[in-house]
Protein backbone atom coordinates (compact mmCIF):
# COMPACT_ATOMS: atom_id res chain seq x y z
CA UNK A 1 0.00 0.00 0.00
CA UNK A 2 2.93 2.06 0.47
CA UNK A 3 3.95 2.00 -2.76
CA UNK A 4 1.27 2.56 -3.91
CA UNK A 5 0.54 6.18 -2.13
CA UNK A 6 3.95 7.09 -2.99
CA UNK A 7 2.75 6.36 -6.41
CA UNK A 8 -0.17 8.64 -6.22
CA UNK A 9 2.21 11.21 -5.05
CA UNK A 10 4.15 10.78 -8.07
CA UNK A 11 1.24 10.87 -10.06
CA UNK A 12 -0.15 14.17 -8.61
CA UNK A 13 3.38 15.87 -9.08
CA UNK A 14 3.41 14.42 -12.50
CA UNK A 15 -0.11 16.66 -13.42
CA UNK A 16 1.29 19.95 -12.03
CA UNK A 17 4.48 19.56 -13.70
CA UNK A 18 3.35 18.41 -17.43
CA UNK A 19 1.26 21.58 -17.88
CA UNK A 20 3.86 23.31 -17.61
CA UNK A 21 5.86 21.45 -20.55
CA UNK A 22 2.35 20.75 -22.50
CA UNK A 23 1.21 24.52 -22.89
CA UNK A 24 4.40 25.59 -24.23
CA UNK A 25 3.92 23.52 -27.22
CA UNK A 26 0.72 23.31 -29.71
CA UNK A 27 -1.68 20.66 -30.54
CA UNK A 28 0.67 18.01 -32.95
CA UNK A 29 -0.62 15.58 -35.45
CA UNK A 30 1.28 13.07 -37.88
CA UNK A 31 0.04 13.92 -40.89
CA UNK A 32 1.29 17.55 -40.83
CA UNK A 33 0.11 18.01 -44.91
CA UNK A 34 -3.46 17.16 -44.06
CA UNK A 35 -4.86 20.76 -42.83
CA UNK A 36 -2.29 22.91 -45.17
CA UNK A 37 -3.24 26.39 -43.62
CA UNK A 38 -2.63 25.12 -40.08
CA UNK A 39 0.60 24.88 -40.66
CA UNK A 40 1.15 27.50 -42.55
CA UNK A 41 -1.57 30.23 -43.34
CA UNK A 42 -0.17 31.14 -46.93
CA UNK A 43 -1.20 28.36 -47.94
CA UNK A 44 -5.01 28.90 -47.56
CA UNK A 45 -6.57 29.01 -50.60
CA UNK A 46 -3.88 27.46 -52.73
CA UNK A 47 -5.66 24.83 -54.70
CA UNK A 48 -7.37 23.99 -57.87
CA UNK A 49 -10.98 24.24 -56.66
CA UNK A 50 -14.02 25.74 -55.32
CA UNK A 51 -14.06 25.07 -51.51
CA UNK A 52 -11.78 22.53 -49.47
CA UNK A 53 -12.87 20.87 -46.40
CA UNK A 54 -11.17 18.64 -43.95
CA UNK A 55 -11.29 16.52 -40.97
CA UNK A 56 -9.10 14.86 -38.87
CA UNK A 57 -9.05 12.23 -35.44
CA UNK A 58 -6.49 11.21 -33.38
CA UNK A 59 -6.25 9.08 -30.43
CA UNK A 60 -3.31 8.54 -28.53
CA UNK A 61 -1.79 6.62 -26.00
CA UNK A 62 -5.15 4.14 -25.12
CA UNK A 63 -3.01 1.03 -24.10
CA UNK A 64 -1.67 2.69 -20.66
CA UNK A 65 -3.02 5.44 -20.19
CA UNK A 66 -6.03 8.24 -20.12
CA UNK A 67 -6.02 8.70 -23.73
CA UNK A 68 -5.24 12.35 -25.70
CA UNK A 69 -8.14 13.31 -28.16
CA UNK A 70 -7.88 15.23 -31.39
CA UNK A 71 -10.20 16.25 -33.47
CA UNK A 72 -10.13 19.12 -35.86
CA UNK A 73 -12.04 20.80 -38.63
CA UNK A 74 -11.18 23.08 -41.63
CA UNK A 75 -12.29 25.00 -44.55
CA UNK A 76 -10.31 27.09 -47.04
CA UNK A 77 -11.45 28.43 -50.39
CA UNK A 78 -10.05 30.87 -53.00
CA UNK A 79 -12.07 33.81 -52.40
CA UNK A 80 -11.09 36.20 -55.28
CA UNK A 81 -9.10 35.15 -58.42
CA UNK A 82 -7.49 37.71 -60.41
CA UNK A 83 -6.19 35.98 -63.78
CA UNK A 84 -5.62 38.72 -65.66
CA UNK A 85 -2.67 40.11 -62.62
CA UNK A 86 -2.21 36.16 -62.13
CA UNK A 87 -3.00 36.28 -58.43
CA UNK A 88 -5.33 35.05 -55.92
CA UNK A 89 -6.62 36.01 -52.53
CA UNK A 90 -7.49 32.98 -49.89
CA UNK A 91 -10.07 32.74 -47.31
CA UNK A 92 -10.11 29.99 -44.19
CA UNK A 93 -10.51 28.82 -41.03
CA UNK A 94 -9.89 26.19 -38.64
CA UNK A 95 -11.07 24.31 -35.82
CA UNK A 96 -9.17 22.23 -33.14
CA UNK A 97 -10.25 20.35 -30.12
CA UNK A 98 -8.19 18.36 -27.84
CA UNK A 99 -8.21 16.69 -24.60
CA UNK A 100 -5.65 14.83 -22.07
CA UNK A 101 -5.33 13.10 -19.00
CA UNK A 102 -7.52 12.65 -16.43
CA UNK A 103 -8.06 16.26 -15.36
CA UNK A 104 -9.53 16.00 -18.83
CA UNK A 105 -7.23 19.17 -19.61
CA UNK A 106 -9.21 20.40 -22.83
CA UNK A 107 -7.90 22.77 -25.45
CA UNK A 108 -10.84 24.56 -27.83
CA UNK A 109 -9.32 26.68 -30.79
CA UNK A 110 -10.16 28.38 -33.60
CA UNK A 111 -8.37 30.67 -36.43
CA UNK A 112 -9.53 32.75 -39.27
CA UNK A 113 -7.26 32.67 -42.03
CA UNK A 114 -6.26 35.22 -44.82
CA UNK A 115 -3.85 34.90 -47.60
CA UNK A 116 -2.24 36.30 -50.75
CA UNK A 117 -0.23 34.41 -54.02
CA UNK A 118 0.53 36.20 -56.75
CA UNK A 119 2.50 33.85 -59.93
CA UNK A 120 6.40 34.90 -60.38
CA UNK A 121 6.21 33.93 -64.31
CA UNK A 122 3.69 34.28 -66.67
CA UNK A 123 3.37 30.27 -67.10
CA UNK A 124 1.30 30.52 -63.48
CA UNK A 125 3.90 27.79 -62.38
CA UNK A 126 5.86 29.69 -59.72
CA UNK A 127 4.23 31.19 -56.81
CA UNK A 128 5.15 33.74 -53.58
CA UNK A 129 2.34 33.36 -51.25
CA UNK A 130 1.74 34.96 -47.90
CA UNK A 131 -0.55 35.14 -45.14
CA UNK A 132 -1.82 35.52 -41.91
CA UNK A 133 -3.80 33.87 -38.95
CA UNK A 134 -5.92 34.80 -36.26
CA UNK A 135 -8.10 33.40 -33.65
CA UNK A 136 -8.97 32.44 -30.11
CA UNK A 137 -7.60 29.70 -27.75
CA UNK A 138 -9.79 28.06 -24.48
CA UNK A 139 -8.04 25.77 -21.94
CA UNK A 140 -10.15 24.17 -19.23
CA UNK A 141 -9.81 21.35 -16.65
CA UNK A 142 -11.23 19.43 -13.92
CA UNK A 143 -9.43 19.26 -10.52
CA UNK A 144 -12.86 16.91 -9.41
CA UNK A 145 -10.94 13.91 -11.36
CA UNK A 146 -8.38 14.15 -9.40
CA UNK A 147 -6.72 12.74 -6.53
CA UNK A 148 -4.61 14.30 -3.87
CA UNK A 149 -2.20 13.24 -1.13
CA UNK A 150 -4.64 14.46 1.84
CA UNK A 151 -7.57 12.18 0.59
CA UNK A 152 -5.50 9.24 1.60
CA UNK A 153 -5.98 8.12 4.90
CA UNK A 154 -4.02 5.23 6.88
CA UNK A 155 -4.10 4.10 3.16
CA UNK A 156 -7.54 4.48 1.97
CA UNK A 157 -8.52 6.83 -0.34
CA UNK A 158 -11.82 8.90 0.96
CA UNK A 159 -13.54 11.37 -1.74
CA UNK A 160 -15.08 13.11 1.05
CA UNK A 161 -11.68 14.19 2.09
CA UNK A 162 -10.72 17.80 1.47
CA UNK A 163 -7.85 17.96 -0.57
CA UNK A 164 -6.57 21.27 0.78
CA UNK A 165 -5.34 22.75 -2.09
CA UNK A 166 -6.04 26.19 -3.34
CA UNK A 167 -6.91 26.62 -6.92
CA UNK A 168 -6.92 29.72 -9.29
CA UNK A 169 -9.69 28.70 -11.38
CA UNK A 170 -9.67 26.12 -14.07
CA UNK A 171 -9.67 27.91 -17.44
CA UNK A 172 -7.94 30.36 -19.04
CA UNK A 173 -8.19 32.08 -22.70
CA UNK A 174 -6.39 33.75 -25.23
CA UNK A 175 -6.17 35.67 -28.68
CA UNK A 176 -3.61 34.17 -31.02
CA UNK A 177 -1.77 35.68 -34.16
CA UNK A 178 0.31 34.26 -36.33
CA UNK A 179 2.21 34.69 -40.03
CA UNK A 180 3.20 32.67 -42.65
CA UNK A 181 4.81 32.88 -45.96
CA UNK A 182 5.47 29.98 -49.06
CA UNK A 183 7.34 29.66 -51.98
CA UNK A 184 5.92 26.87 -55.03
CA UNK A 185 7.29 26.07 -57.97
CA UNK A 186 5.23 22.95 -60.34
CA UNK A 187 8.01 22.45 -63.86
CA UNK A 188 5.54 18.89 -64.48
CA UNK A 189 2.28 17.34 -64.06
CA UNK A 190 3.82 14.89 -61.53
CA UNK A 191 6.88 17.20 -60.12
CA UNK A 192 6.72 20.06 -57.78
CA UNK A 193 8.71 21.99 -55.13
CA UNK A 194 7.60 23.74 -52.12
CA UNK A 195 9.40 25.73 -48.77
CA UNK A 196 7.31 27.36 -46.38
CA UNK A 197 8.18 29.26 -42.96
CA UNK A 198 5.84 30.23 -40.25
CA UNK A 199 5.62 32.31 -36.93
CA UNK A 200 2.54 31.91 -34.39
CA UNK A 201 2.50 32.77 -31.11
CA UNK A 202 3.72 36.45 -32.15
CA UNK A 203 1.42 38.81 -29.96
CA UNK A 204 2.88 35.89 -26.55
CA UNK A 205 -0.37 35.46 -25.03
CA UNK A 206 -0.99 34.86 -21.62
CA UNK A 207 -1.61 31.24 -20.20
CA UNK A 208 -0.57 31.00 -16.67
CA UNK A 209 -2.61 28.31 -14.42
CA UNK A 210 -1.84 30.34 -11.26
CA UNK A 211 -3.07 33.45 -13.06
CA UNK A 212 0.95 34.60 -13.19
CA UNK A 213 1.21 37.15 -15.88
CA UNK A 214 4.73 36.42 -16.55
CA UNK A 215 4.16 32.87 -18.13
CA UNK A 216 3.74 33.45 -21.69
CA UNK A 217 3.76 30.89 -25.04
CA UNK A 218 6.56 31.14 -26.57
CA UNK A 219 6.81 31.88 -30.33
CA UNK A 220 6.51 28.69 -32.47
CA UNK A 221 8.77 28.96 -35.42
CA UNK A 222 8.02 26.61 -38.35
CA UNK A 223 10.17 25.72 -41.17
CA UNK A 224 8.31 23.09 -43.79
CA UNK A 225 9.97 21.41 -47.04
CA UNK A 226 8.52 19.08 -49.43
CA UNK A 227 8.65 17.93 -52.85
CA UNK A 228 7.75 15.26 -55.70
CA UNK A 229 10.00 13.58 -58.04
CA UNK A 230 8.54 11.71 -60.99
CA UNK A 231 9.92 8.63 -61.52
CA UNK A 232 7.68 7.10 -64.08
CA UNK A 233 4.80 8.78 -65.59
CA UNK A 234 2.00 7.56 -63.23
CA UNK A 235 4.74 7.26 -60.30
CA UNK A 236 5.93 10.00 -57.88
CA UNK A 237 8.06 9.87 -54.69
CA UNK A 238 7.17 12.79 -52.26
CA UNK A 239 10.01 13.11 -49.85
CA UNK A 240 8.89 15.84 -46.59
CA UNK A 241 9.88 17.52 -43.92
CA UNK A 242 9.04 19.27 -41.05
CA UNK A 243 10.63 21.13 -38.04
CA UNK A 244 9.61 23.60 -35.78
CA UNK A 245 11.05 25.33 -32.38
CA UNK A 246 8.76 26.80 -29.36
CA UNK A 247 10.72 27.23 -26.54
CA UNK A 248 12.71 24.56 -25.61
CA UNK A 249 10.99 22.36 -27.37
CA UNK A 250 11.94 20.80 -30.73
CA UNK A 251 9.96 18.68 -33.25
CA UNK A 252 11.87 17.49 -36.32
CA UNK A 253 9.36 15.09 -39.01
CA UNK A 254 10.97 13.45 -41.88
CA UNK A 255 9.54 10.72 -44.38
CA UNK A 256 8.23 9.93 -47.89
CA UNK A 257 5.05 9.36 -49.96
CA UNK A 258 4.83 6.74 -52.83
CA UNK A 259 2.31 7.91 -54.78
CA UNK A 260 1.21 5.67 -58.29
CA UNK A 261 -1.28 7.03 -60.46
CA UNK A 262 -4.20 5.11 -61.88
CA UNK A 263 -5.54 5.31 -65.23
CA UNK A 264 -7.69 7.94 -66.56
CA UNK A 265 -11.51 6.25 -64.88
CA UNK A 266 -14.93 7.01 -66.70
CA UNK A 267 -15.44 10.44 -65.10
CA UNK A 268 -11.63 11.70 -66.52
CA UNK A 269 -10.32 11.44 -63.09
CA UNK A 270 -6.38 10.00 -62.19
CA UNK A 271 -6.88 8.96 -58.89
CA UNK A 272 -3.83 8.06 -57.17
CA UNK A 273 -2.59 5.70 -54.25
CA UNK A 274 -0.30 6.58 -51.36
CA UNK A 275 1.74 4.53 -48.86
CA UNK A 276 4.55 6.39 -46.77
CA UNK A 277 6.95 6.17 -43.61
CA UNK A 278 7.93 8.93 -41.63
CA UNK A 279 10.15 9.28 -38.08
CA UNK A 280 9.12 11.62 -35.54
CA UNK A 281 12.88 12.47 -34.10
CA UNK A 282 13.09 10.69 -30.96
CA UNK A 283 9.58 9.37 -30.61
CA UNK A 284 8.15 7.75 -33.30
CA UNK A 285 8.03 5.99 -36.52
CA UNK A 286 4.78 5.72 -38.37
CA UNK A 287 3.25 4.26 -41.76
CA UNK A 288 0.34 6.13 -43.30
CA UNK A 289 -1.30 4.56 -46.17
CA UNK A 290 -4.10 6.62 -48.71
CA UNK A 291 -5.79 7.07 -51.69
CA UNK A 292 -7.30 9.85 -53.83
CA UNK A 293 -10.42 8.96 -55.53
CA UNK A 294 -11.49 12.01 -57.76
CA UNK A 295 -11.77 15.52 -55.29
CA UNK A 296 -11.86 13.13 -52.07
CA UNK A 297 -9.04 12.09 -50.08
CA UNK A 298 -8.31 9.68 -47.45
CA UNK A 299 -5.45 9.17 -45.16
CA UNK A 300 -4.65 6.63 -41.93
CA UNK A 301 -1.51 6.78 -39.84
CA UNK A 302 -0.40 4.90 -37.10
CA UNK A 303 2.36 5.60 -34.69
CA UNK A 304 5.10 3.25 -33.51
CA UNK A 305 6.63 4.79 -30.09
CA UNK A 306 10.59 3.87 -29.87
CA UNK A 307 10.95 6.89 -27.14
CA UNK A 308 12.23 5.76 -23.54
CA UNK A 309 8.72 5.43 -23.25
CA UNK A 310 8.20 2.39 -25.11
CA UNK A 311 8.71 0.51 -21.50
CA UNK A 312 4.99 1.68 -20.69
CA UNK A 313 3.36 1.66 -24.45
CA UNK A 314 5.09 -1.38 -25.68
CA UNK A 315 5.62 0.55 -28.83
CA UNK A 316 1.81 1.36 -29.26
CA UNK A 317 1.45 4.26 -29.98
CA UNK A 318 -1.45 6.67 -32.29
CA UNK A 319 -4.39 6.06 -34.91
CA UNK A 320 -5.24 8.89 -36.62
CA UNK A 321 -7.78 9.31 -39.43
CA UNK A 322 -7.82 12.27 -42.03
CA UNK A 323 -10.38 13.05 -44.88
CA UNK A 324 -10.58 16.09 -47.58
CA UNK A 325 -12.73 17.16 -50.01
CA UNK A 326 -12.34 19.51 -52.59
CA UNK A 327 -15.79 21.43 -54.47
CA UNK A 328 -15.07 22.62 -58.28
CA UNK A 329 -17.76 23.93 -60.32
CA UNK A 330 -17.91 22.42 -63.76
CA UNK A 331 -16.43 24.87 -66.30
CA UNK A 332 -15.77 24.79 -69.74
CA UNK A 333 -12.98 26.64 -71.46
CA UNK A 334 -9.60 26.06 -73.39
CA UNK A 335 -6.98 24.83 -71.33
CA UNK A 336 -3.79 26.26 -71.35
CA UNK A 337 -0.05 24.51 -71.80
CA UNK A 338 0.28 25.05 -67.99
CA UNK A 339 1.03 22.55 -65.61
CA UNK A 340 -0.44 24.54 -62.53
CA UNK A 341 -4.31 25.47 -63.28
CA UNK A 342 -5.76 27.08 -60.61
CA UNK A 343 -6.64 30.14 -62.72
CA UNK A 344 -8.79 27.66 -64.55
CA UNK A 345 -12.23 27.95 -62.86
Amino acid sequence: MGVYYKGRRIALLMFFLIPIVLVSQDIHISQFWISPASINPSACGFFDGNLRMGAYNRGQWNSFTKAYRTTGLSADLPLVKRPSKQDLFGFGTNFDYDQAGDSKFTTIQGNLVFSYAHALNSRNNNFLMGGVSIGGVQCSWDYSKLLFDDQWQNGIYNPNSGNNETFYGNNYWYADVGLGTQWFYQPGFLSFYQVGFSVYHINRPKISMLKNDAICLPVKWVISAVTSIEAHTSIAIIPAAYLSFQGKCREFLIGAIYSHTLPIDVAGFRNKANIGLYYRWGDAVYLTAGMEWRRLTFSISYDFNVSDLVKASYARGGTEIAVSYIFKKKTYFKRKAIPCDIFAN
